[in-house]
């Protein structure tokens, strides 16, 4: 299939972001070049999401929407990566409700070209949003979700295999940075210098206030999906281990469904709590699956 040609390419993922779209297209704008290729996925939003992009796409000149009607940001990654298939040297994905400072996509190209042994370049959180993750991603590595790059070799390779995110997965950098460290060969050990840290890429956002009842909420509904997200993780790395990039379910249904006898409450504290949430969850999913 023969596809579009460009430089850089940017998924901009956006459910519900009618309060932070704007800011964050803001942003990019101060961050591309002529010739970039930027596309905003509006996963099934419910909001005005939509209508501001278009506003916003038709006064500044830059980027297109593409409107998916199934809000799942898995399906979303899938389709931009897949189903899009633009040709690009660098991938970048950046969260809607992110910010990007304005010389963090130069700083994560540099990153990818510079190396060519770097499948992806992670990008880092402000110190004034969240200290501790940053100072954590420096020490530890790791891919933050928020914004990073994903190298054109890496991207082909990906597209080569037919890998694809399962359906429902809550955090794609855990799978992508999974896979950018095993080079594609799950069998393997991890090969750090895979993901290379950018200390000069910064996003920020806005952080939940303890002094909002819709931020508490938000936040005791976000310990939940850190939980799924944590059993979902648990679940896929026995069979990818030993059955490779073939082991990557279809859906996390899916993944249940054929683990279910391993989701278990075996983390003590408050993780105790929001894991026994999750695996009520869980259980709920197969019940409805099975109806």
């Amino acid at each position: 299939m023969e596809r579009d040609k460009c430089r850089r390419a940017m998924a901009i993922f956006a459910h519900n972001e009618e309060k932070n779209i704007i800011k964050c297209l803001e942003s990019v704008s101060k961050a591309i070049r002529n010739g970039d290729e930027c596309v905003i996925l509006n996963n099934g939003s419910s909001d005005n999401t939509g209508a501001l992009v278009e506003e916003f796409i038709a006064c500044s000149g830059f980027g297109r929407l593409v409107t998916i009607n199934f809000g799942d940001k898995a399906n979303a990654w899938n389709v931009f990566v897949h189903d899009i298939g633009i040709d690009a040297e660098v991938f970048f994905f950046l969260d809607g409700d992110c910010e990007i400072e304005e010389n963090s996509l130069d700083a994560l190209e540099e990153c990818i070209v510079s190396n060519p042994r770097v499948n992806a370049a992670a990008a880092l959180p402000s110190a004034k949003v969240s200290p501790k993750n940053r100072a954590a991603m420096i020490r530890d590595g790791g891919l933050a979700g928020n914004l990073y790059a994903l190298s054109d070799q890496f991207v082909e390779r990906v597209r080569k295999h037919s890998v694809r995110l399962p359906i429902g997965l809550i955090g794609d950098d855990s799978l992508i940075g999974a896979l950018a460290y095993w080079d594609l060969n799950p069998r393997v050990g991890w090969d750090i210098t895979k993901i290379a840290v950018c200390k000069e890429a910064v996003f920020s956002y806005v952080p939940l206030s303890c002094f909002s009842i819709s931020d508490l909420r938000l936040y005791y509904r976000r310990k939940i999906r850190y939980s799924l997200r944590y059993f979902q993780t648990e679940l896929m790395k026995k069979p990818l281990k030993e059955y490779g990039l073939e082991a990557i379910p279809e859906s996390v249904e899916k993944l249940y469904v054929d683990h279910i006898s391993e989701v278990r409450v075996t983390r003590g504290g408050i993780d105790a709590l929001f894991d026994y949430l999750a695996a009520r969850e869980i259980r709920k999913c197969i019940l409805l699956r099975k109806a």
